[in-house]
């Protein structure tokens, strides 16, 4: 974006939101083509529908535009009707169409729908295995390497992976509803996923994998590998973003050093594969960069994850590294990057989807967007952000 500042490019934003509702209707926007900013649509959310009931919420916030908040509970219902509970994203899409509704306006209903989604969560927790699977909800996206409900010939079920994402997608509603709780079973089933994923995900050289097929009976893992990298001896960029995400949030709620550590590791080899302006390549090692495509997406979600961390202390030069990668991503990806740029404000450019599949691989995406405006909405508050953020 031209050099205007955050409350300009809160106002892209806002806007973006506004004509994405006038464009979708009742759907949910999911892919746009970056130059028409059209959106490709899904009719209940898929795997991300908490994204645009967050972006909804973000601008309600910021306006107090009643609009949005009408669009954001007609969003919800629809969600709530269509999504099984049987997957790692039932938590995270009600966390946000829950949770993060309640705190801003307070609806005994929200903070309900939370409570929802994190019952449901420890319900799919796999005990043996310590870890909530991938799930078998099927993925709006014409590439097979999206596991989905059944055994195939391209792998296994969902329902016996663990993935890279679940630690974002899955722990911080169930965090968030232990504070509002107390019960003991919600931190626990969030623990244990936690360790294990730095156990099973993290590898030596702070790299991450994308996936962990287990046995369900045993618990013991049949083999790591990855699916959206380039190859099992690269490094997925957004999976990579979602750990970041999660580490964050761990050691945020718990204050415990392993995931601190961990933490630093990951950032460590992020910073290390990437460009000067910290905008990483899909994936961090592909053969061919730098002719390959970027991921502001994984930017988004370590911006998010790290903007979350204190500004002082021991966590202070991975706020500083949270602050330079969301100042790159407003200042370089969000429309409009220069002055002769006339397409719609409030577009973050350069999100990949699914690399290997080339599908999606230079778009607008819902979850980067969201991602970017709760960071800069963040630093727009002056504060940091309230732990069930």
């Amino acid at each position: 974006m031209t050099s205007q500042g955050a409350p300009q490019a809160c106002s892209a934003f806002v806007d973006r939101v506004r004509t994405t509702m006038a464009q979708v209707g009742p759907d949910f926007p999911y892919i746009a083509d970056p130059e028409t900013g059209e959106w490709t649509t899904t009719a209940n959310g898929n795997w991300c529908g908490g994204h645009w009931i967050g972006l909804l919420w973000l601008a309600h916030e910021h306006t107090g535009d009643e609009a949005f908040a009408s669009v954001a509970r007609a969003a919800t219902d629809r969600m709530r009707a269509a999504m099984a509970a049987d997957n790692m994203f039932y938590g995270m899409n009600h966390n946000y169409a829950g949770f993060r509704a309640y705190d801003h306006n307070g609806e005994d209903a929200h903070r309900e729908i939370g409570l929802d989604g994190a019952d449901r969560t420890v319900e799919y927790f796999h005990e043996t295995a310590r870890q909530v699977p991938l799930g078998t909800l099927a993925i709006e996206a014409p590439a097979s390497n999206f596991r989905g409900p059944a055994d195939d010939d391209a792998g296994p079920s969902g329902a016996r992976l663990g993935a890279v994402d679940a630690i974002y997608t899955a722990l911080p509603v169930l965090w968030r509803a232990y504070r509002e709780t107390g019960d003991p079973s919600y931190r626990d089933v969030a623990v244990s996923h936690a360790d294990r994923h730095l156990d099973w995900y993290v590898r030596d050289d702070g790299a991450t994998w994308h996936h962990v097929e287990f046995d369900p009976e045993t618990g013991d893992v049949i083999r790591q590998y990855n699916e959206l990298a380039y190859s099992d001896d690269t490094c997925w960029a957004r999976g990579q973003g979602w750990c970041i995400a999660g580490l964050a949030r761990a050691y945020r709620e718990t204050d415990a050093g392993r995931y601190l550590d961990a933490l630093e590791y990951v950032v460590e080899y992020y910073i290390e594969h990437t460009p000067d302006d910290l905008i990483p390549f899909w994936d961090f090692e592909h053969p061919d960069r730098p002719n390959v495509e970027r991921d502001t997406s994984s930017a988004a979600l370590t911006a998010y994850g790290l903007t979350g961390l204190p500004a002082a202390g021991e966590t202070e030069p991975l706020r500083a590294v949270g602050d330079r990668i969301l100042d790159s991503l407003l200042t370089d990806y969000l429309t409009p990057v220069d002055e002769s740029d006339t397409r719609q404000p409030g577009m973050v450019l350069e999100s990949c989807y699914n690399g290997p599949a080339g599908f999606a691989t230079k778009n607008e995406h819902v979850w980067t967007d969201y991602y970017t405006f709760y960071a800069l909405s963040r630093r727009l508050a002056g504060e940091l952000s309230q732990p069930g953020l």
